[in-house]
């Protein structure tokens, strides 16, 4: 591709070596810019070379070839992200911040601004969690929790877990067994909401 260079050529009208088009001025002697054969095979043969690259061949009955061929080319149906994922690690985590898509260790940002965040703690019967991301107040998430592991001796038919948002950033955990009584477990949770 170049830009118009013929004698006539409007020089620097788009900045220095950026020639351009004049309509010309009869009165003043400026002549129209004169087109040539290199400047238009040039825009000729950019033009199609997309539509080829894109495994069409130019029809002169059509008037849509170049976006579909860009469509084509940049927007794969076939095999969505493929190319992004092909680009690396930075360019997917590009892609994902730009469709809305955050996060980090245990945490997951969704386009809305939800904000899933998971953990587990072991060893305790109560037990606070502060979060990697807070909320905005206690009451904008709920918590969802279970108790890993098997029974142990007095725990009754099962074990129970209970969350008590504390904070924005925090929540409570308390393991109760079928009696009611405080036992110390694992405990898999899940906290989810919107900042």
């Amino acid at each position: 591709m170049h830009r118009i260079d013929t004698p006539t050529a409007q020089k620097d009208k788009f900045g220095a070596g950026k020639n351009g088009f004049t309509r010309g001025n009869p009165q003043t002697g400026t002549p129209a810019t004169e087109l040539d054969d290199d400047y238009f095979d040039a825009i000729q043969e950019e033009l199609t070379g997309v539509i080829e690259a894109s495994g069409a061949a130019p029809d002169k009955s059509k008037r849509n070839q170049l976006l579909v061929a860009m469509k084509t080319l940049l927007l794969s149906r076939a095999n969505p992200f493929a190319d992004i994922k092909a680009d690396g690690p930075d360019a997917v985590t590009l892609a994902l911040s730009n469709l809305g898509f955050g996060g980090g260790k245990n945490w997951t940002k969704f386009p809305d601004g939800t904000i899933r965040q998971r953990g587990t703690v072991a060893g305790y019967a109560e037990y606070t969690v502060t979060l990697p991301v807070p909320y905005t107040s206690k009451d904008n998430f709920v918590v969802t929790a279970t108790c890993n592991g098997g029974l142990e001796p007095g725990d009754g038919a099962r074990t129970f877990v209970e969350a008590l948002n504390t904070g924005p950033g925090t929540f409570t955990l308390v393991c109760l067994n079928a009696n009611g009584v405080r036992s110390p477990r694992a405990v898999s949770w899940i906290a989810e909401g919107k900042i």
